[in-house]
């Protein structure tokens, strides 16, 4: 008789045309992954070891980046001229030291006869010791920091670096590492000749280490840290800490970790000698080498177990699937077929629709039930989702508002101005977009008295609601404070003294506050932090109107602050921007830049105030193109027209 398996029985027809071939796929299957598992395995370990190497790596650049930030802003205090005299630079470190405590101190050498001339040596340090700040000068003749490498390396390759880890016997008493950075004379320039000295700061690595050896990996693997000289920082075995040297131990292993690349490969690890994978990765800042070791004998183990437990889930599964072939063939045909066209109605947009099989084979049962429970879901999630969308669309319609009312915080367009005394003999036009809903860019310009106008422009640190709110505060300040009686220097000390008693989210502003007589000419300028403006003057090519730069307000209480003083002629121009401006980057992630700005305002010199605004902003977009803005952009542009000119209505 001749076989013809799609004739038959149900139940026969599909154990041959279903199982049977899905018994032969499964054993390809096995077959195919008996050979390639451990090679899945191996790959699966790399990515997942990379991945942690990578996270733990991140986490000491990242900790060790921000430490690293301190003496980068020691050098920019005193380039910038900011400290003056001894008593300056030591309330300033005690603060910095106080404010940070996860370092362990920090200090300010000088080269000799420079800082106090009557001195050789001059070093104030400042650190931790019993829960509070001490003070003390470590520049004395017996101590000589010039002759150490924290001072003389950075001196002698003029570059910021961190030194090999050392144990502070009697210090700290712990094992630490310091970062240096050389600075100059204010005004310098970065020249060589006129190095000033060099600002560090000293960190504790021993919770780094702590940290390191909480990290688990696998059953018995383990993670150590190396120093740029290749010694052990953080090992299992804690006698070759500061005195083992990779290089001894695996030489091989030594010269991958020391290439400052990534890597994954297997080799004898350097503790207890097995063979093992190890991913490498290194740590950015401070030089190190984070290692993580896991046992090859481990990972096999775990790709033969998960071999086993597959081979027996497919057995398992296959049997299940004959017999419910065998049962499905039997017993369910019929009635899956109507339930088939109900889930068609509801594939089809009928939520509502009730599956009404009454039938005695629980499983089919069941079926229609989770059927009618999946329509219930279905419409339950459907009413979530325009819930979810009408929340979407009043948080849109919040920001929104918050935004206008941002806006509404600044001053009207001067052709609106209510407010403008007549015969002045300027004009503004002034343009902002925040990065996002609400920003922390703003400016303000009012008349202080009949014949003199002050200008506001300032940039808050970060973006988005907090910067809006100190924004704010930072505005309704100067409305406030301003008067005819106080100069904008004082003005500005007082700002910055209560931006420093309400600032405690470590949040600072950059601005330019200044003050023109519109019948003189006579503008004076106050800088905090704040790029300076640019001049344009006819034929004349543009400049940056250059004055001592203050640290931004909110940072450093009771600073004393100073303007500078120029002449406007009639016919000049001054703009005023923000970093968003110089720091916005396109696709290839090239700054604007001050020199492309400066070429943009040496070709719209002649142009109208609120003509040279608009360009700025459209030079400025062209070159982020479909780039999402990084940070607020803010453009302020004045034309002084001169005393008996009429009023430019822009």
């Amino acid at each position: 008789m001749r076989f013809r398996p799609l004739h038959g029985p149900l139940s026969t027809r599909l154990v041959l045309l279903v199982g049977l071939p899905a018994a032969v796929f499964l054993a390809a299957v096995l077959a195919w992954l008996a050979a390639r598992n451990f090679r899945q395995t191996v790959e699966q370990t790399r990515a997942s070891a990379l991945n942690l190497a990578q996270l733990q790596a991140a986490r000491l650049d990242r900790i060790l980046g921000e430490a690293a930030r301190i003496p980068e802003l020691h050098a920019h205090m005193l380039e910038s001229g900011a400290l003056k005299n001894p008593a300056e630079l030591q309330h300033y470190l005690t603060q910095i030291v106080t404010r940070n405590p996860s370092i362990y101190g920090s200090c300010l050498a000088f080269e000799p006869h420079t800082f106090m001339p009557e001195r050789e040596f001059y070093a104030p340090y400042c650190y931790w010791k019993e829960g509070h700040v001490e003070s003390t000068d470590i520049g004395t003749p017996e101590y000589n920091p010039f002759r150490w490498e924290w001072y003389a390396k950075p001196k002698d390759t003029h570059r910021a670096l961190w030194t090999e880890p050392y144990f502070d016997d009697g210090g700290g008493n712990a094992l630490m590492t310091t970062h240096s950075v050389p600075f100059h004379k204010p005004g310098s320039q970065g020249r060589v000749e006129d190095f000033l000295g060099i600002a560090t700061i000293d960190i504790s690595l021993d919770q780094l280490i702590h940290d390191l050896q909480e990290i688990r990996v696998a059953e018995t693997g383990y993670a150590f840290l190396v120093s740029p000289a290749g010694r052990y920082l953080a090992f299992p075995d804690t006698a070759k800490t500061m005195k083992g040297m990779i290089k001894s131990d695996n030489p091989e292993l030594a010269t991958a970790m020391m290439s400052g690349v990534e890597g994954f490969f297997r080799t004898r690890e350097p503790w207890q000698n097995r063979d093992a994978w190890i991913a490498h990765m290194p740590v950015q800042n401070g030089g190190f080498t984070l290692a993580l070791v896991y046992p090859h004998a481990e990972i096999m183990g775990a790709a033969r177990r998960s071999l086993l437990e597959l081979l027996a889930v497919g057995i398992i599964g296959l049997a299940a699937l004959f017999a419910a072939l065998v049962f499905i063939a039997r017993s369910v045909s019929g009635p899956i077929t109507r339930l088939a066209a109900a889930a068609r109605k509801i594939a089809a947009g009928d939520l509502h629709h009730r599956i009404e099989e009454q039938v005695n084979i629980d499983e089919v049962r069941d079926l229609g039930t989770a059927f009618d429970k999946m329509t219930r879901d279905l419409r339950m999630r459907m009413e979530e989702l325009k819930y979810t969308t009408t929340l979407t669309e009043r948080m849109t319609g919040e920001l929104n508002a918050a935004r206008r009312i941002q806006m509404s915080m600044l001053p009207k367009q001067w052709s609106a101005s209510n407010t403008t005394p007549s015969g002045t003999s300027v004009s503004l036009h002034a343009v902002i977009q925040p990065a996002r809903e609400v920003g922390g860019d703003f400016y303000d310009y009012r008349f202080v008295d009949d014949d003199r106008l002050s200008i506001l422009i300032g940039d808050v640190s970060g973006k988005g609601v907090p910067a809006a709110l100190f924004m704010a505060m930072t505005q309704t300040l100067f409305k406030g404070l301003a008067s005819p009686d106080r100069s904008a220097a004082e003005i500005m000390s007082r700002v910055n003294n209560a931006l420093c008693d309400e600032s405690h989210t470590g949040m600072f502003v950059t601005l330019i506050y200044g003050v023109l007589d519109v019948r003189s000419g006579a503008l004076e300028l106050c800088n905090a932090g704040h790029p300076p403006p640019m001049l344009l003057q006819h034929n004349t090519p543009v400049k940056l109107l250059q004055g001592e730069r203050h640290p931004a307000l909110g940072l450093l209480r009771d600073n004393m602050f100073t303007c500078a003083h120029f002449q406007l002629q009639p016919g000049d121009k001054l703009v005023l921007y923000t970093d968003g401006v110089t720091e916005e980057i396109n696709a290839a992630h090239e700054l604007y830049q001050s020199a492309r700005l400066e070429e943009l305002l040496a070709l719209h010199a002649s142009d109208s105030a609120e003509e040279i605004t608009a360009a700025v902003i459209r030079d400025v977009r062209a070159h982020s193109g479909n780039q999402e803005p990084a940070d607020d952009l803010t453009v302020l542009t004045l034309h002084y027209v001169g005393a008996n000119s009429a009023v430019e209505k822009r």
